[in-house]
């Protein structure tokens, strides 16, 4: 065989290959630009904090709701840490294909513009919003250690030991909350962040902080099981798994009203039929009434159901809200 026809027949071969390549691409384009075919393979669902968190409880739920409904695989990424900046970051930058997506809370879309002076990520412009999922509101608790056992005498503990005092968090929205706990009842309290929600209410289990305003949903269990005390929850009424705790309003704590939500966004730039196709089945999810029954249970949260451009709206107002919030606390972006 001759050099000739040596290298005829690697020319067929490589442009059968190239061929052969151009097809499977025309195929996964079609694939994916089907709005039938979507998802076709396992989507994620990333989440800025820890395991055991609200949004954590939420997405792994919902993650399995969307499972059974689109019939694809949906996994559950913890990007704890940061603020949220990691996780949210992580999915501004990623393909705007569906396949990667963000469930959070008002700490990454409503908080962090205005507590720190750069953010590695845009949250209006990266994002697309889907839905809202719920709305969850906050408890105020204390170390079992600490020898108060309502707000008033909280209060006066933190005024005769402000040097020793101190408070946490795993999320702004609980941060601005104990803030503002303080500026409102005029005391003082060295406060330390923390990486993510449950590692927070360890350490107020263990006597390492004095008080915690926290989500109902991490709290929950801690509380019912008597190893935290709960003082007041900031809801506007008072919840069912914790009747015997007075709200903020009932205690004359005006101002001291702490809730978030927990929703779903995409890249900006994902496909009007992706994100439809999204919404739609969340918004199916939501009408079923055995999850409205497990988000109250689990969450003590009420459902937050909503349309992309409804999430939206809800998100600029939010903005709004935070923005005056923390300019009433005094402070100022890091």
């Amino acid at each position: 065989m001759n050099h000739k026809t040596i290298l005829t027949g690697l020319n067929v071969i490589y442009h059968a290959i190239a061929l052969l390549f151009l097809f499977f691409s025309i195929a996964l384009n079609a694939q994916t630009q089907n709005p039938t075919n979507y998802p076709f393979k396992p989507v994620k669902l990333i989440v800025p904090f820890g395991p055991g968190s609200a949004t954590d409880i939420v997405a792994r739920t919902i993650a399995e709701e969307m499972r059974i409904e689109l019939g694809a695989t949906f996994i559950v990424e913890n990007r704890a840490g940061a603020n949220g900046f990691i996780a949210a970051e992580m999915v501004a930058r990623a393909p705007s294909d569906g396949y990667t997506l963000l469930v959070t809370s008002s700490t990454t879309h409503s908080t962090n513009q205005f507590l720190f002076k750069s953010l590695p990520y845009d949250p209006v412009k990266d994002f697309t919003p889907i839905g809202g999922i719920i709305e969850a509101y906050y408890v105020l608790t204390v170390s079992n250690s600490l020898p108060v056992n309502n707000v008033t005498e909280l209060i006066n503990w933190l005024k005769n030991n402000s040097n020793k005092s101190s408070y946490g968090w795993g999320a702004t929205v609980s941060q601005l909350a104990g803030s503002s706990f303080l500026k409102l009842t005029g005391t003082a309290a060295t406060g330390i962040p923390y990486k993510s929600s449950p590692q927070v209410v360890t350490d107020l289990i263990g006597g390492q902080l004095t008080f915690v305003v926290q989500d109902i949903t991490t709290a929950l269990a801690h509380v019912k099981a008597g190893r935290v005390k709960a003082l007041a929850v900031t809801s506007p009424n008072r919840i069912a798994q914790l009747s015997d705790v007075a709200t903020s309003k009932e205690l004359g704590l005006q101002g001291f009203n702490a809730s978030t939500y927990v929703g779903m966004l995409a890249p900006s730039g994902t496909p009007t039929f992706i994100i439809n196709r999204l919404s739609n089945t969340l918004l199916k999810i939501l009408a079923n009434p055995n999850i409205a029954q497990r988000m109250e249970s689990c969450c003590s949260a009420r459902l937050f159901v909503s349309t992309p451009a409804e999430f939206e709206e809800y998100l600029r107002r939010d903005r709004i809200n935070w923005s005056e919030k923390i300019s009433a606390a005094g402070l100022t972006p890091e």
